[in-house]
């Protein structure tokens, strides 16, 4: 098997105020067989954690601490997932966009970064303009944020060629009232069924719950590996846990939990990871024998 490849930022200079430290998502880049993950970072927040699952009480998170700020915040990341294979690029989710930072909503303590994709795929020598197809697990605005219409000057967003993919049932879940979620939404979007093959070895997986039509990308590597880029299906790794706690934001409570049921048991099983886009500084895992969310480890997982 291929040996992975590992790319990390510098830990950005600004720390939140009350100084509890930060468990930021950093770019990182592996290889595994012929597929390259890139993980590009948009924003890191700290959550107040009985906001987010509000089924939840301070005592339960007292086991939780690999996934806590030092002020007791739950750590969690905005961000995409660049997916390249022979030489063909895919991206998946389209990051926080245009944020400030300075406005949190009710269940989060505050943000750490803003701004950066854009900056991260420069580095990366990615032109946004090159990119023919951006896949989103669903229309929030922490995953559509560069691909909206008032994402930058142009109005076509910053990936003025790409296609749009969604899963079905998506968009007729949005609020008309709300306005187009991503630049050219009539003409530029395809809404796709579960199973279909959307890239060559990417299929879509319908996850629904969090949002009407929630949708997870299954990824072949080539060698028999199958990495699940599974959007808020689970927002952080004590959902694994906990597949009952819903998320404040779920649209269908019981649909979501049935959802996260249905991934916790495909993540369990050999030659599977998850690519949680939450998950802090801990993205790309899967579930071990104890039905605990193990991160990836290069030496033993790519091996």
């Amino acid at each position: 098997m291929t040996t992975s490849e590992q790319t990390t930022t510098a830990r950005p200079q600004h720390e939140p105020a009350d100084g509890s430290g930060g468990r930021l998502p950093c770019l990182w880049t592996r290889t595994l067989g012929d597929l390259t993950l890139t993980y590009v970072p948009d924003a890191g927040v700290h959550m107040i954690p009985t906001r987010v699952y509000p089924a939840s009480a301070d005592k339960d998170w007292t086991a939780h601490g690999p996934h806590m700020t030092g002020a007791g915040h739950l750590a969690m990341g905005c961000g995409a997932l660049l997916v390249e294979r022979g030489g063909k690029r895919l991206l998946l989710d389209a990051g926080h966009g245009r944020i400030s930072g300075e406005d949190p909503e009710h269940f989060q303590h505050g943000f750490d970064h803003v701004q950066t994709l854009p900056d991260h795929l420069e580095r990366l020598g990615v032109d946004p303009a090159t990119l023919e197809t951006v896949a989103f697990t669903h229309l929030h605005d922490d995953h559509t944020g560069w691909a909206r219409p008032d994402a930058v000057d142009d109005p076509r967003g910053l990936f003025p060629h790409a296609r749009w993919v969604v899963g079905q049932g998506e968009l007729p879940g949005l609020d008309p009232a709300s306005g187009p979620r991503l630049a050219g939404q009539e003409t530029r979007t395809t809404a796709v069924a579960d199973g279909t093959e959307i890239a060559e070895g990417v299929r879509a997986w319908a996850l629904p719950g969090h949002t009407t039509g929630h949708t997870a990308y299954i990824l072949e590597t080539g060698d028999g590996r199958r990495i699940v880029a599974f959007g808020d299906a689970m927002h952080s790794p004590v959902q694994v846990q906990h597949p009952d706690w819903e998320v404040v934001l779920d649209h269908d409570r019981a649909r979501a939990e049935q959802s996260r049921r249905r991934l916790v048991e495909f993540l369990a099983r050999d030659g599977v990871f998850g690519f949680g886009v939450h998950f802090a500084d801990q993205q790309l895992g899967t579930v071990d024998d104890t039905g605990r969310w193990r991160p990836w480890d290069d030496e033993r997982d790519n091996r």
